[in-house]
């Protein structure tokens, strides 16, 4: 009886389970839109040497519509935080929460993170004011011996950080 018992309750840890998911994403709030105090070339040219020097891709950019999209920030220079080796900083700039869900005693892990920047330029002359909007893509997966059971898609919230040193270095130019 007391084996059955065992066996039993072993068998529930075992096979219980829970759908891919997160929780405890972080919420911020920063500044995301800045007026600087040059004409609309100028900083045009500037945001896109600095995403160069900071290894931040170029996904796509219009000038007319004064949109330049960043992508993929795993590839980020150590110095732009001045710590951390290069694929921990899309961690460190976004929040994406903790992984959620279960089978058995295997835990959910987060896989294929992708940060992504929109940055819009407005000509309000004779200054330009630059908004920028960061977010991040993480997968979550819950895998088993055999494969991946459950998954899922879930956005990440910027925390500020990028767009702190962004600003601070636009303001300095």
């Amino acid at each position: 009886m007391r084996n059955s018992i065992l066996f039993t309750l072993t068998m529930l840890v075992l096979t219980g389970c829970t759908a891919a998911g997160v929780k405890d994403i972080e919420y911020a709030e920063f500044e995301k839109t800045r007026t600087i105090n040059k004409g609309f070339d100028e900083v045009w040219g500037y945001i896109l040497e600095w995403s160069a020097v900071n290894s931040f891709p170029i996904e796509s950019t219009d000038k007319t519509d004064g949109v330049i999209k960043l992508t993929g920030s795993g590839t980020v220079s150590r110095s732009f935080l001045l710590s951390g080796p290069g694929a921990a900083i899309d961690q460190q700039l976004v929040s994406c929460g903790k992984a959620t869900g279960n089978i058995g005693l295997y835990k959910a892990k987060f896989t294929d993170l992708t940060v992504n920047a929109t940055i819009i330029l407005r000509d309000t002359k004779p200054t330009t004011r630059v908004t920028v909007n960061m977010s991040g893509n993480v997968g979550v997966e819950v895998s088993n011996a055999y494969g991946v059971v459950s998954e899922s898609r879930s956005t990440c919230l910027s925390k500020g950080i990028f767009e702190k040193k962004f600003f601070d270095d636009l303001s300095a130019l």
